[in-house]
């Protein structure tokens, strides 16, 4: 298997095209080619170790590992088991297309499949459907894929359901909200998630969600399913900032990524070592589902955190973290650059307010996010203070010297 990977890495090509078929291709023959070897998991991952040294250069080879220790462990489940993925849309008009038809075209209905197909197409005691949630799409991204699944006979796998048919049919779990205008995709992963658990209670079952795009390969499920399995874990969260993550992501997003987490870290110390809470790739053991969904009060972007807060303090230590492939898609990405931060934090705010007992550091932390605007959240990044922008995001669950009072300097 080493000579094979050594072997072809300099005709692999350099970076990863999201809308390339053939670029999928390479990487499904890659992680085919290592399974054939027969090689154990440890091999798989001494070698992962190896390219890590120098990750953009071994993006193919990088993924198609994570790949085949996906599929190595999904093909060791020997009882049976449904996987239900979820995922939201809304103006996925054009990323839903294929690349000849749209410069943003990733084809990813069509994709999403095939990567699930591939995963578990060697063990019949997995059964797996993939749930289309239309978010109160404008465009009409629910009919259009409602379209692809009947031209392409997909309806063995998946459905295509509608967040406004819940609201109009007052689904207890998104009943806080009484229009798609006031979600941003949490209310209809929520949705989409109650809908797989509501209608699979006897069967064990994973219910997982990821994005509309390509970001993070399916195939990579089997790392998600692992500890949940095999760990005793309730919940398995993909994370990009693991040493063992691989991500090409755009600096400056990065930097803001940093200023997020260091704030909401303030808020929110029962997460403990939880560093990357935003990865749209996350599974849940079936039983805790409707559990951990119930009486929300985030629909909109930060619904990840508060799912995974009740999760840690229902049961300590349930949640694992584990390293994933991802690769950045902002070409047709439907958030923009500073949109969503603001709204999170205060929904954070509230958060800590409702489940946590207060304590005078994060009241003031708290009471600073409320006080905040656009503006100054604009000021916030522009001026990120050097201790904060000059560690990286693990560090800040014991570093804590830049407070309130520091971070008003930069305003």
């Amino acid at each position: 298997m080493k000579e094979n990977i050594y072997g072809g890495i300099n005709s692999f090509p350099k970076a990863i095209d999201l809308t390339n078929s053939e670029h999928s291709d390479i990487i499904i023959a890659i992680s085919d080619s290592i399974l054939r070897s027969n090689s154990s998991m440890e091999d798989i991952k001494e070698i992962e170790s190896e390219l890590l040294n120098n990750a953009e250069s071994n993006l193919f080879p990088l993924l198609a590992l994570k790949l085949a220790q996906s599929k190595l462990m999904v093909n060791t489940i020997e009882e049976p088991l449904l996987i239900s993925v979820v995922f939201a849309v809304y103006k996925e008009h054009n990323r839903i297309k294929k690349p000849e038809e749209h410069p943003h075209g990733e084809d990813f209905l069509i994709k999403k499949t095939k990567q699930l197909n591939w995963m578990f197409n060697e063990n019949d005691q997995i059964q797996w459907e993939l749930i289309v949630v239309d978010d109160g799409c404008p465009k009409g991204s629910g009919k259009i894929a409602q379209r692809i699944v009947a031209k392409n006979d997909l309806d063995e796998h998946v459905k295509v359901i509608f967040l406004k048919d819940a609201i109009d049919k007052k689904v207890n779990v998104v009943n806080s909200i009484s229009s798609t205008d006031e979600s941003q995709k949490g209310g209809s992963i929520i949705y989409g998630m109650w809908y797989a658990a509501q209608n699979n209670r006897n069967r064990k079952q994973i219910v997982a969600f990821t994005d509309a795009d390509l970001s993070t390969h399916l195939g990579q499920i089997g790392l998600l399913i692992d500890p949940l399995l095999n760990q005793d874990k309730s919940v398995a969260i993909g994370s990009r900032r693991e040493p063992k993550s691989v991500v090409i992501k755009q600096q400056a997003r990065n930097n803001r990524g940093k200023l997020f987490i260091y704030l909401w870290k303030r808020l929110l110390p029962e997460l403990g070592n939880l560093v990357d809470t935003q990865c749209g790739f996350k599974a849940f053991k079936g039983e805790h589902v409707l559990n951990l969904i119930d009486d929300l009060i985030e629909m909109k972007f930060a619904f990840d955190i508060e799912i995974l807060l009740k999760a840690e303090l229902q049961l300590k230590d349930s949640i694992a973290k584990v390293p994933v492939a991802w690769i950045d898609s902002e070409a047709a990405s439907t958030t923009t650059d500073l949109q969503p931060y603001l709204p999170m934090l205060k929904k954070i705010s509230l958060m800590y307010r409702k489940y946590l007992p207060g304590n005078p550091t994060s009241d003031e932390f708290a009471s600073f996010i409320d006080s905040i605007s656009e503006e100054d959240l604009i000021l916030l990044i522009q001026n990120i203070p050097e201790d904060i922008e000059n560690r990286e995001p693990f560090e800040y669950i014991e570093f804590d010297k830049v407070g309130v009072s520091d971070l008003k300097l930069c305003l």
